[in-house]
């Protein structure tokens, strides 16, 4: 697989998860779909990508999530070193 066919795959399973979040009714939520949120988003944190379109388009979403960046004055799911480092090069040995 490529990376933008990764990264598209990564995105398209944190996108399912928030769209299950989403057509809850109000009330609580369920812990499978919380860990399955939690889980993607966390995965295409760490996700490094090998090239500049990788990026753009990892970002392009990252931009407009609320797990990412917040949303209605609350604060995003992830640190800012969990963002940041997946953008980083990854360590050579």
């Amino acid at each position: 697989m490529d990376d933008l066919s990764a990264l598209q795959a990564l995105i398209g399973d944190h996108k399912a998860a928030m769209e299950r979040y989403d057509n809850l009714p109000d009330g609580d939520v369920p812990d499978d779909i919380m860990a399955k949120i939690l889980a993607t988003g966390a995965t295409l944190c760490s996700y490094r990508p090998m090239t500049i379109e990788g990026v753009h388009l990892k970002a392009g979403y990252m931009m407009t999530c609320s797990d990412f960046v917040g949303g209605e004055g609350g604060d995003p799911v992830f640190s800012h070193a969990q963002l940041v480092s997946g953008f980083l090069p990854a360590p050579t040995a």
